[in-house]
């Protein structure tokens, strides 16, 4: 199981998230603790990149950008979006 970090800045976003969107943000996050590498690459030239994205919600209206650091099973959120 992989660790979550989340900087001050990154919790002011999920704090300002849409109510309805909050359950999936949870989901996502339960994703990112057993398999972050199942996000998508941040930049799709590099595909085998540490850092990642991961859509969530409905029509995938919200989106985490994250870095993998795998040789201590740690995730650490940069930035959390949402339409």
């Amino acid at each position: 199981m992989y660790r979550i970090s989340v900087d001050e800045e990154t919790q002011e976003q999920v704090a300002a998230l849409p109510t309805d969107l909050l359950p999936h943000y949870a989901e996502a996050l339960d994703v990112l603790m057993m398999a972050p590498w199942t996000g998508e690459p941040y930049n799709p030239a590099k595909p085998l990149g540490a850092m990642r994205r991961l859509v969530f919600g409905p029509d995938g209206r919200g989106e985490v950008i994250y870095v993998v650091v795998e040789d201590q099973q740690h995730v650490s959120l940069l930035r959390v979006y949402w339409l």
